[in-house]
């Protein structure tokens, strides 16, 4: 009963935190951000749509659509109406078209009149917490410091992991980033926050791994990616988290049914922290607006969720396809040898629960079908969970670190 109480406490605390936050931040004085989402407005519209970051590969395609979404949203909001403001949200469009999101971005700094739909199923939690940034910064400004803040998250992961999990676990945990073209998150306001709480989680998993239950942190983490998030990797703030906490069990002790349950309750609070945050949302705007939001995000859902014009499977392979597997290929055979010299052996109780975790990309491709199918170039970076699991298999359950300062 305490535990109940206290989540719903938490619960309730986030949510009055985010409707703050949001309030706040549509109140700022916005005749600097508009002026820096002006200057910022020529520059997104020459780069295109989906431009390439650093490598020329369709895996590492970004997302300015978005991007010029959210700045459109924060050039428009009414500081006149800022609670109205943050539960709207509008997406700007032309004749019902809204494709073109960078072109309508420069349209509406020139003063342009554009239909302005309401946008209010998301919380738009990315929009609030950039809003801020506009004040002293373009977007070029921006993505630089988002640059610096990723790396920095980063490294620090890295340098908590490798003490407690040895050089082949935190290369494996690594090289998940990488062949998944993880960078590339680390240059959108669209992208950013869900690798961030994937980092900050996973850090404090490390962090505080002492601790029997991590139920409470997990449900926070769960609100929060659906707070900043716009349905693009939501599942890396759970899945990453939970493989590096898996990893760090010991095998010699390791019980099958007590991490089982353990992981499924873990899943299911932060799936409830999701999904709650969420319907918090269409209730309030609902309530606000005095419209139907509800009826919105379902007609919505069930489109994402259809797959009507390919079949689901499609949609797991046209995801799969993204992956290098020559890079993982060639990953999987060092990792091997490794282990092999090192005498590292993973147990089967582990093995089977680095397997079901691993397959949780594949469920949400199933589910979400449409979405996954048409946004595949970006929702393919959920099988880092998938890679890091197997490179983790590979490595053998059993640490490197045998007394703090040996490591390979």
């Amino acid at each position: 009963m305490n535990k109940f109480i206290l989540f719903c406490k938490t619960f309730v605390i986030l949510i009055a935190a985010y409707f703050a936050f949001a309030v706040l931040s549509c109140l700022l004085p916005d005749k600097s951000i508009k002026a820096h989402i002006s200057e910022s407005a020529p520059v997104i519209a020459e780069e295109g749509l989906y431009p390439k970051a650093i490598i020329n590969k369709e895996q590492c395609q970004m997302d300015n659509f978005t991007d010029a979404l959210i700045m459109n949203q924060i050039h428009s909001i009414d500081r006149k109406q800022p609670v109205k403001s943050a539960m709207r949200m509008v997406r700007m469009s032309e004749k019902g078209r809204d494709w073109d999101q960078t072109g309508l971005l420069l349209r509406t700094v020139n003063g342009e009149t554009l239909e302005a739909r309401h946008y209010a199923r998301y919380w738009h939690g990315n929009t609030f917490l950039f809003r801020p940034f506009f004040l002293i910064m373009d977007f070029l400004t921006l993505r630089h410091i988002l640059f610096i803040v990723s790396s920095l998250l980063i490294v620090a992961l890295l340098c908590a992991y490798y003490p407690k999990a040895g050089m082949m676990k935190t290369l494996a945990l690594a090289m998940s980033f990488l062949v998944t073209y993880g960078f590339v998150m680390q240059f959108s306001m669209q992208f950013f926050p869900v690798l961030a709480l994937t980092v900050i989680g996973s850090f404090l998993v490390i962090k505080y791994g002492k601790l029997a239950n991590f139920g409470l942190l997990f449900f926070v983490i769960g609100s929060l990616t659906c707070y900043f998030d716009l349905l693009t990797t939501p599942l890396l703030t759970l899945g990453i988290p939970l493989v590096v906490m898996l990893s760090l069990k010991d095998d010699e002790d390791f019980r099958f049914k007590d991490n089982f349950i353990e992981i499924s309750k873990i899943t299911l609070l932060w799936g409830l922290g999701f999904t709650l945050t969420f319907v918090s949302k269409w209730a309030l705007a609902s309530l606000i607006l005095g419209q139907n939001i509800f009826a919105d995000a379902y007609k919505v859902g069930l489109y994402r969720m259809e797959a009507e014009e390919f079949t689901r499977w499609e949609t797991v392979t046209r995801n799969f396809d993204m992956l290098n597997l020559w890079i993982i290929g060639i990953a999987s055979v060092v990792l091997l040898v490794f282990s092999f010299i090192k005498h590292l052996k993973i147990s089967y109780k582990k093995a089977v629960l680095l397997l079901l975790i691993g397959m949780m990309p594949y469920i949400w491709y199933l589910i979400l079908a449409n979405h996954s199918y048409l946004h595949w170039w970006f929702t393919y970076r959920l099988q880092a969970i998938a890679v890091v699991c197997l490179l983790f298999l590979l490595c053998g359950g059993r640490s490197e670190v045998t007394d703090g300062s040996s490591r390979l």
